[in-house]
């Protein structure tokens, strides 16, 4: 008896690891998604990669910023000095 409630139980790990494997997967590629699209690092609004600015941080982080924050950070810095 504790043997098959034992395939039971691993079976079902089995299955809920299958089901969210796919749906984690289906999220990062449907259909709407453009794969030359990223996020601004500061209004996090999407744009196409030759709209934004590119900058590293580190060895491995990289920011995009769009072209209306970069103006902004740069009107608000004119207004600091």
């Amino acid at each position: 008896m504790i043997s098959v409630l034992a395939v039971v139980f691993l079976f079902l790990i089995v299955v809920i690891a299958v089901v969210g494997t796919r749906l984690l997967s289906s999220k990062r590629s449907g259909p709407g998604t453009n794969p030359d699209a990223e996020r601004c690092a500061l209004c996090r609004k999407t744009f196409g990669k030759s709209e934004l600015v590119l900058r590293e941080v580190g060895d491995y982080k990289l920011l995009y910023f769009c072209k209306e924050c970069i103006l902004q950070l740069y009107a608000d810095l004119g207004m600091k000095n």
